[in-house]
């Protein structure tokens, strides 16, 4: 394993749960002290442990979280600091068996502020470092000080435990429901304290849910540390005389990939959690890559070539291409597959978007996780009876690397030459809630296999009886709060052999232009995406839910202020077509997501350009 500072400095690390809540749920009572369960039932704690393991964390915490002299005072445990804390580091470290990181926990003392100048905050600070010496005396490969909701107290853990250990720290603050310290600091200025402190992961555990941890870590991001979210699952209600969180583990999932693309480096779960949470969050960790270390596949950097002979020339793979490599204007509309077995409908759709004059549909690959036919099978039908080249969407989620290769292979053989190539979205909770997110390669490494078979070369080395002729295209967000990150990702896709870029959808022109000058150096023809609102509550969903999809505060105004009027869907279309309109001098495409499938939407936004 790498040292723990340069995983979580790469982003991607995942931390686990609870585990004072599986305690109790498992039949330890509230009165107890959690922390002495590491000598009473040793082989629970190690369970629990065992199983953050297995749905994917590669931090475990150890059960020490109260585990200093103050805290274990008040169950007449004041004596077994020591014994406890070691009991903590090595229960985690047997599970762990190497393959995650044991990070020490340190909570605190529960000292008030107006005590911290007094005998009282002196007794803390020599709790805290008799703590801190004890993890690691014990081994742990670093030190996280969580739940602080006094700044001053975990400012003085900071320091304590700079001086007295030689491993990262990790340093969270538990902010108010308002998004605040209790002496009024926001968040940016709680970070900045931080790190003059000494911290090197900074961020907040506690406090609420997804949506407050969203708002008070985000704001630290680029502040010069990495930055870790640990979420409860919402807020605890009391049911049947049993202490419950109600944010679902899909919840978890959702927001873990919108963290980590606004540059959140390190997840993890507070109060609530369990396995099932952890193991929706790796689902997003798996499919953004960073820290955590890759599974074997093909993945090259900026500047390294795929081996393999010549290439068929991009305007001779399909007529999709040949518009591309000729600069012509080119459209596309996003028509997927229906979540049944009659493609009528859809049919009909590609005939009249082709009858308009749009130069070919895309169709995506389980889009939103959930079930549909599958689009190989929708592209097929539609390239038969349309004579359109439709672009098949290829996403990394439900298939591992063998069946990739044979997917695309078989699509070749099919007659599909137009990829669409993306790592794809979590699974989601649904009829099948315990499907997996494969994600065996991420989008570089499958566009990678892709500009290999084009070659001639499998993954392996090994030559194919005859080279492929696809065309890739990939995917970007213009809004993307962590740019530094999406910029590299999108120069790794160009040396992976992308053709062409499809954006997520733009509301905001000066967000889109920035990022066509960020992107000019790569050389690569763009589509512009956009997604037509269809009313305010569309509009503000998309906002708040959707990951890299940003609209801004004059936009929702507008279509607040068209549905007032009942013209909601035409003001989404007049937005759209200004969009439009002001990039049409920059990109080489448009590409088309009309709300709910009303693709006479996508018509009116496209008139005149086709």
């Amino acid at each position: 394993m790498k040292p723990f500072l340069e995983t979580a400095q790469a982003g991607g690390l995942l931390f686990d749960g609870a585990i004072g809540s599986l305690l109790y749920e498992r039949g330890v009572f509230l009165t107890q002290c959690f922390e002495a369960v590491s000598l009473e039932q040793p082989g629970l704690v190690r369970r629990i442990h065992e199983e953050y393991l297995q749905a994917g964390a590669r931090a475990l915490t150890t059960n020490t979280f109260a585990a200093n002299r103050v805290k274990l005072a008040h169950h007449g445990l004041a004596d077994k600091v020591q014994v406890i804390n070691a009991a903590g580091v090595r229960l985690a470290r047997e599970a762990a068996g190497g393959r995650a990181y044991v990070v020490g926990s340190v909570g605190p003392t529960g000292t008030r502020l107006e005590d911290l100048a007094g005998p009282a905050g002196r007794a803390a600070r020599d709790a805290l470092a008799e703590q801190i010496d004890a993890l690691v005396a014990a081994g742990v490969d670093a030190l996280v000080l969580e739940t602080f909701p006094v700044l001053q107290e975990l400012e003085t853990a900071i320091e304590l435990a700079r001086t007295r250990a030689a491993v990262p720290v990790v340093a969270l603050f538990t902010f108010q429901p308002d998004g605040l310290s209790l002496q009024r600091h926001s968040p940016e200025q709680v970070g900045r304290r931080l790190i003059a402190a000494g911290a090197d992961v900074i961020g907040s555990n506690c406090g609420g849910g997804p949506d407050l941890l969203y708002r008070v870590t985000t704001p630290m991001v680029g502040l010069g540390k990495p930055v870790m979210a640990q979420a409860n699952a919402g807020l605890p209600q009391v049911v049947d005389g049993r202490v419950i969180y109600v944010a679902n583990p899909e919840y978890f999932g959702v927001f873990g990939r919108r963290l980590l693309k606004a540059g959140v480096k390190v997840l993890g779960g507070c109060c609530g959690t369990g396995p099932e949470h952890i193991r929706r969050m790796a689902n997003a960790t798996r499919m953004l890559g960073g820290g955590v270390e890759a599974p074997p596949g093909p993945r090259i950097e900026p500047g390294e070539t795929p081996a393999g002979g010549p290439e068929v020339p991009l305007a001779e793979r399909s007529d999709f291409a040949a518009a591309l490599a000729a600069g012509r204007f080119v459209t596309s509309v996003e028509v997927n597959p229906p979540a049944g077995l009659d493609l009528a409908k859809k049919i009909e759709a590609a005939q009249a978007l082709r009858d308009f004059g749009v130069t070919t549909i895309n169709i995506a690959d389980g889009p939103r996780a959930s079930l549909n036919m599958s689009n190989l099978a929708m592209a097929v039908e539609v390239q038969r009876a349309t004579g359109l080249s439709p672009l098949l969407h290829v996403c990394c989620r439900d298939r591992n690397f063998l069946g990739l290769q044979s997917h695309l292979l078989g699509a070749h053989v099919l007659g599909l030459r137009n990829l669409v190539v993306i790592t794809g979205d979590p699974p989601k909770m649904g009829p099948y809630p315990h499907a997996t997110g494969v994600y065996d390669v991420d989008s570089v490494g499958l566009l990678n296999v892709i500009t290999g078979f084009n070659r001639g070369v499998d993954p392996a080395g090994r030559p194919t009886d005859a080279p492929t002729s696809f065309v890739s295209a990939t995917g970007a967000e213009p809004a993307a709060v962590d740019r530094d990150r999406e910029i590299h990702r999108l120069e790794m896709k160009k040396a992976a052999g992308a053709h062409l870029v499809m954006t997520q959808p733009v509301y905001d022109p000066r967000v889109f232009e920035r990022f066509l000058d960020d992107t000019a150096h790569l050389g690569l023809p763009v589509m512009v995406g956009l997604c037509p609102l269809a009313s305010h509550r569309n509009a503000l969903f998309l906002h708040e839910n959707v990951p890299g999809m940003q609209i801004p505060p004059y936009i929702l105004a507008r279509m607040q202020d068209a549905d007032a009027r009942g013209e909601g869907q035409a003001e989404g279309i007049r937005i759209a077509r200004e969009a439009l309109e002001s990039v049409r001098h920059r990109v080489q495409g448009a590409y088309i997501m009309p709300p709910f499938g009303r693709y006479k939407v996508a018509m009116e936004v496209l008139a005149g350009y086709v």
